[in-house]
């Protein structure tokens, strides 16, 4: 790879990082990675193994595919959200149901 697709990688887990509200150390203990290690990927300064990339991929709930090269595909959106309900426990899915199902139901009525 490039330095310029390593800066690019870092900057999509960084920008994702930020919208999770966590810091670098929390990111990479979630990831159970090193936090040196989980800083140069964000910098652009290290590549990552495969192994790292699943576990970054599943921390950041990101494809690796837009993790690699900044796109996706059209299942991308429903992806995402399977990854974040992936990590519910039961109570939290329900209440996504429910959620789901008022935002729905408030949809139908507005058109």
């Amino acid at each position: 790879m490039t330095k310029q697709e390593l800066i690019a990688i870092g900057q999509r887990l960084r920008q994702q990082r930020n919208r999770l509200n966590l810091t670098r150390e929390q990111f990479a203990e979630l990831a159970d990675i090193g936090a040196g290690y989980y800083g140069q990927i964000e910098v652009g300064t290290s590549q990552m193994s495969i192994d790292t990339l699943i576990k970054v991929s599943k921390t950041s709930r990101l494809s690796m595919e837009y993790i690699l090269f900044g796109e996706e595909d059209g299942t991308s959106d429903l992806c995402a959200i399977d990854a974040m309900l992936a990590h519910c426990s039961p109570r939290e899915l329900r209440l996504a149901e429910k959620v789901l199902q008022l935002f729905l139901l408030r949809g139908d009525l507005s058109d």
